[in-house]
């Protein structure tokens, strides 16, 4: 994410190469690179002349490696390489999933494709600031709100035939995921995101939905998943990334994410406010949550916690209001111990455990503004 004070410089006009530098730094601040152990040298060649200066012969060498990984029988090939950017791609899924069907497993498939912060960069170096503004309203409502809402999709897509997409990031990294791949390795090759995956397992079956709220599977009571309903807060496909980001940002002060870029600069807004969290008030009424009690996990995150934790965790319903409220904790070890705490009172003084940390967390939040980090 390019930060926000990046763009409320005096200058009246951006200069494209500063804006890409400061791109190249930080979009992959917590990416790991290219340079990593065990690729085979068909890969490690494709990625050296990939790096080279741009000229007539290494665009037909790429051209060529492309189109010859691709003649490679299904589930034959040890290194894919794609043959276009990806936002030229139509139907992205698709092609992704083809993808994965060509390659043998953990083989490599490499990719590139204008992330929407490039994009961003280039309308603010093409235009006047304030003009900039106004374009990049209307640009953003055009490539990133009408693809993905039913009643202008169609259209969309009429228009653009669907070739000059605009996908921010974690958009891409999650729909490799989603497709059955890990991505192993992130870079800017001159000024185009590269992005080096390999395949895992088959690409999910089930349809991925764009909408306001999202279902999120959730450890309950007695071990069971279930969905937690949320406002959006994240690029599309971010949920599919919670196991890479968490190896490659580790955990910040109060267990979440550190400088976690999956969550949109609105959903930041929602977040700070609670905003997010109000369509779980449908898990209440179906009997899946309470009001008060410790916060629903992901399966991920759950296995972080000790054996005798996670035994302990599912003997309640997880909470709205989690008792990090009251507490404060910053290490996953002092959340633990918070939550240990309030689940020992529950269970032996449910109603008026939940009454107690009830008034604690609302005075906490709301007269002394405590809020997560």
């Amino acid at each position: 994410m390019v930060d926000k004070e990046f763009y409320n410089g005096k200058s009246r006009r951006y200069n494209y190469d500063k804006m890409m530098k400061h791109l190249i730094v930080s979009e992959t601040r917590h990416a790991p690179t290219f340079d990593f152990d065990h690729a085979p040298d068909e890969l490690q060649e494709l990625i050296q002349v990939a790096k080279q200066p741009r000229g007539p012969e290494r665009s037909k060498w790429l051209n060529d490696f492309a189109a010859n990984s691709w003649k490679v029988p299904d589930g034959e090939a040890n290194v894919l390489f794609a043959e276009d950017h990806l936002n030229a791609i139509r139907y992205l899924n698709r092609y992704l999933r083809e993808a994965n069907k060509k390659l043998k497993q953990d083989g490599y498939f490499l990719c590139a494709f204008d992330t929407a912060q490039k994009h961003r960069a280039q309308i603010f170096s093409r235009h006047g600031r304030v003009f900039a503004y106004f374009i990049y309203f209307f640009d953003f409502l055009w490539h990133r709100v009408f693809p993905k809402v039913f009643l202008t999709r169609r259209f969309y897509y009429f228009c653009t035939k669907g070739v000059k997409k605009v996908y921010p990031r974690p958009e891409v990294l999650g729909r490799l995921y989603y497709c059955g791949f890990e991505v192993v390795g992130e870079q800017y090759i001159h000024d185009r995101y590269c992005v080096i995956a390999q395949k895992k397992r088959p690409p999910l079956s089930e349809p991925y939905t764009y909408g306001l709220f999202v279902k999120l599977p959730r450890v309950g009571k007695d071990g069971k998943i279930f969905n937690v309903f949320k406002f959006r807060t994240m690029y599309a496909y971010s949920e599919f990334l919670q196991k890479y980001v968490y190896v490659n940002n580790d955990l910040d002060l109060g267990g979440k994410f550190k400088d976690d870029y999956r969550i949109t600069e609105w959903g930041r807004v929602m977040r700070k406010f609670w905003i997010d969290e109000i369509p779980m008030f449908v898990n209440i009424m179906a009997g899946q949550m309470k009001l008060v009690g410790v916060r629903p996990l992901s399966q991920q995150y759950f296995d972080l916690y000790t054996p005798d934790m996670q035994q302990l965790r599912i003997k309640t319903k997880p909470g709205l209001l989690p008792p990090y409220y009251v507490d404060l904790p910053e290490t996953l070890e002092e959340i633990q111990a918070s939550e240990k705490r309030y689940i020992d009172a529950y269970l032996e003084h449910p109603f008026r455990t939940d009454w107690k940390y009830f008034w604690k967390i609302i005075n906490n939040i709301v007269f002394k503004g405590k809020r997560s980090r």
